[in-house]
């Protein structure tokens, strides 16, 4: 079987995705082509800009601009899969790519699947863009039968189990307390609200070097470029997650930066990739409460705090910090908790989605 994927078109996050679900591909024994569109997409971004800062294009122009060279980026998708004559489809996130190339390529009479792994955040543009798949899958369980008539299913994220493995851990990253995300206010409030006296602390990702306050009136062109600053590679990640003694994981609130508004109470209940990356690779998880999908996983082993309370998470931390073989025990236990949750097992199930 030969199955063409497509690539988010983004550097970081949702490529991480993308790379698990191609390596999930591959243990099943399916021939992946892979259709790899960030960096044209990057080159292109970057004519625009210094077009723009040159005088040559108006900045309110900039948008539709995009658009357009996205539109002409995803071109070869369809010769590529026709030269390849390959049996399906499968497109990673879906924001960048065109609906336009997505129905084309439906012209070839075969599915064309997409991975929606923004829900419940931008849950109303992913319901506009599920219209141009055969076959919609969404990484939230509580927006399941939100994207109109066609075939929908639940596919939650996972760990890629040719990265998120057990290792030698980095004495450079090291810590008591780690967390890797965007830096959004919530989050940032959270942490802030924490006494961290005697503990070493580590946050990687982007937004923390960010005033979002004042991000919300910026209209300039390096915007973008701003908000994805300080992103690291996923095996970066990991090295931190196997490195400090508690990986926090943080779910987020915040939808959009440039107006403050976040999502609804209990509008989310599934997990995100950290939930399954942290334990997969050896480290010990403390999770926010909020997504009850945790204890579907875990159970037992879900060490928690109370979402977005400070106090509860000082109190957590403090005592799993002082208590090791607990905490070690616990983390051998989520970790052979997450042990079937792995884009292996995922992608199984998306091809007998897709392939009747």
């Amino acid at each position: 079987m030969k199955v063409m994927t497509i690539q988010s078109g983004h550097s970081f996050s949702t490529s991480d995705v993308y790379d698990g679900i191609v390596a999930g591909l591959e243990i099943n024994g399916v021939e992946v082509v892979q259709f790899q569109w960030e960096k044209p997409l990057r080159i292109m971004s970057t004519l625009i800009s210094a077009s723009i800062q040159a005088g040559d294009v108006a900045p309110e122009k900039a948008e539709h601009l995009r658009s357009f060279t996205s539109w002409l980026a995803a071109a070869d998708a369809f010769n590529l899969a026709w030269d390849q004559e390959v049996d399906a489809v499968i497109v990673v996130n879906g924001i960048l790519f065109p609906p336009s190339r997505a129905k084309q390529l439906q012209a070839l009479g075969i599915p064309v699947a997409c991975f929606g792994t923004e829900a419940p955040y931008f849950l109303e543009v992913e319901q506009q863009l599920a219209q141009a798949y055969t076959h919609w899958f969404t990484n939230e369980q509580a927006c399941v039968g939100s994207f109109g008539d066609g075939p929908q299913f639940y596919l939650p994220h996972a760990y890629n189990p040719t990265v998120h493995v057990p290792g030698e851990i980095d004495p450079a990253k090291t810590c008591d307390v780690v967390f890797i995300g965007g830096g959004y206010p919530e989050r940032k409030a959270l942490l802030g609200g924490v006494d961290w006296a005697g503990v070493h602390l580590e946050t990687h990702g982007t937004l923390w070097h960010l005033d979002l306050e004042a991000e919300r009136d910026a209209t300039d062109i390096g915007r973008a470029s701003r908000y994805s600053d300080g992103a690291i590679p996923n095996a970066d990640t990991s090295a931190w997650h196997r490195g400090a003694k508690v990986a926090l994981n943080l779910h987020r609130k915040m939808m959009h930066v440039e107006n403050g508004s976040e999502i609804a109470i209990g509008s989310a209940v599934s997990l995100g990739p950290r939930a399954y990356e942290i334990p997969a690779v050896g480290g010990f998880m403390l999770c926010d409460d909020e997504r009850p999908e945790l204890r579907d996983v875990y159970g037992d082993c879900a060490a928690t705090f109370r979402a977005w309370d400070s106090d509860s998470l000082q109190k957590e931390l403090r005592w799993w910090l002082s208590h090791d073989s607990y905490r070690e025990e616990w983390a051998a236990a989520q970790h052979a908790a997450v042990l079937p949750h792995h884009w292996g097992n995922r992608a199984k199930y998306v091809l007998e989605c897709i392939i009747n």
